[in-house]
């Protein structure tokens, strides 16, 4: 046999006698259909041992016939039933042999003989409390161990029938006894009489209750449904809610924030960023251009142009903000090589002005360059002190208190004349410098902060 068997009780290996593997179908059906009336022969020393069925009363029997009257599977198993009893192996026909070569034959009939045995020993087990195959040894060790479980048996079964010899050798009771036994058993009776009718009352009152429990289940499993449909709703709106509720304080931060920018935009002087104006040491700047030279410290014309340019833008800037337009002046600015337009009436033609270009810029250093170039430059600077107090006397339409940190009067300012002439570097020009950017920067900032756009 190709199939290995194991002992169930030590897991050994085994093997199968020749008895068994060589069984024929027709044995091995005999083995396990279950016809040999195993059990058959015991029915009547059984029924003796066991004696008489328990007592059903009538009223139970029929309810119990009429709970099993629909049922396909009977509701009660005879144990001398055979019907379970055996295996029935599949059947090979004659025919389905003779079509299949040698090869398969063989292997069918090992696979039959395989689940022959398997079935015996299935069988086996089932009439006991035993698993099978077991080997010799096992065999012999459990043959001894129910021969002591049996002498056991026989020693009680002898001081069981001692003990019922004594009692059936007693003398009789009293009869009175005997008659007050009958009664109270008569008694009994009648009581279970009356809890088997109460009895009955209590289980139609459970048959009612369990119809209300299957219609309070149905009630609740709809309740079950509402109630989550409930809160997929909730959740749903909870979502929602959480969402309004970022995406308002989003938009709260978002509407703080710009308020800040906002604050830091009206604090901020956009003119007072685009035309800085600040110092340098001896020097007044404007975005970080110097305005004026020293004799220690010379300062490119260049600079000197460049800066005395973005003055002039810055003033009409200013003039432009306040809406303000020049008496006899028009200002260029050109970068370095801003220009101031200078109107003055014209005798010969007194329907046009006349008008001459004051260059606000200087050429070089060269002696005959300041000759030509410096007068102009002065005439510039003083248009630009005109200017100046033109917008300055503007102002004091708002406010009679205003008042320049420099006084201005023709050429000069603080006492120091803007005039080069023909130096090249002067303390008294850079110091006016420093007073002429001084004065521009206290207008600027206040026509910034009290003068509305227009």
């Amino acid at each position: 046999m190709s199939a290995q068997y194991n002992c169930q009780r030590c897991h050994l290996p085994l093997v199968i006698d020749s008895s068994l593997t060589n069984l024929t179908k027709a044995q091995g059906h005999l083995l396990t259909s279950g016809r040999l009336g195993y059990g058959r022969d015991r029915d009547d020393n059984s029924e003796k041992l066991l004696g008489n069925p328990p007592f059903i009363p009538a009223e139970r029997q029929r309810r119990l016939d009429r709970s099993t009257s629909n049922v396909r599977e009977p509701a009660l198993v005879d144990w001398r039933s055979d019907g379970d009893s055996f295996v029935i192996l599949p059947q090979f026909e004659g025919q389905d042999e003779d079509r299949e070569d040698d090869d398969d034959v063989e292997d069918k009939i090992v696979s039959t003989r395989v689940k022959m045995l398997s079935s015996i020993f299935n069988l086996l087990s089932s009439k006991g409390d035993l698993d099978y195959p077991v080997c010799g040894e096992c065999a012999k060790l459990l043959i001894e161990s129910m021969k002591l479980q049996y002498d056991q048996v026989i020693k009680e079964r002898d001081a069981y029938v001692q003990f019922l010899q004594k009692l059936e050798n007693r003398p009789g009771q009293d009869t009175g006894k005997l008659q007050d036994t009958m009664d109270h058993i008569n008694d009994l009776k009648g009581k279970e009489g009356d809890l088997l009718k109460e009895l009955q009352g209590l289980e139609a009152e459970n048959d009612q209750l369990d119809d209300e429990i299957v219609s309070l289940e149905k009630e609740l499993e709809t309740i079950d449904k509402e109630e989550q449909q409930f809160q997929m709703e909730l959740n749903r709106q909870a979502i929602e809610v959480d969402e309004l509720i970022k995406e308002r304080d989003t938009v709260t931060a978002e509407y703080k924030f710009n308020l800040l920018q906002l604050e830091k935009l009206r604090k901020t002087n956009v003119y007072s960023d685009t035309f800085n104006i600040s110092h340098d040491g001896p020097f007044a700047t404007i975005n970080g251009l110097r305005l004026g030279s020293l004799d220690g410290i010379r300062v490119p014309w260049r600079e000197i142009n460049s800066a005395l340019g973005q003055v002039i833008l810055l003033l009409a800037t200013i003039t432009t903000r306040l809406n303000f337009k020049l008496v006899g002046y028009k200002l260029k600015p050109m970068g370095s090589t801003s220009k101031i337009e200078k109107y003055e009436p014209d005798p010969s033609n007194p329907s046009k002005p006349k008008v001459t270009i004051l260059e606000a810029y200087s050429s070089g250093d060269y002696q005959i360059e300041r000759l030509f170039n410096h007068s102009n430059l002065d005439n510039s600077l003083v248009a630009i002190l005109d200017i100046l107090s033109q917008i300055s006397n503007h102002l004091q339409k708002y406010d009679t208190n205003i008042e320049l940190p420099y006084k201005m009067v023709n050429h000069k300012i603080g006492e120091a004349s803007i005039r080069l002439g023909s130096k090249v570097a002067d303390d008294e020009w850079t110091s006016a410098c420093k007073f002429l950017l001084t004065n521009t920067k206290w207008i600027l900032a206040y026509s910034s902060a009290h003068i509305p756009l227009r």
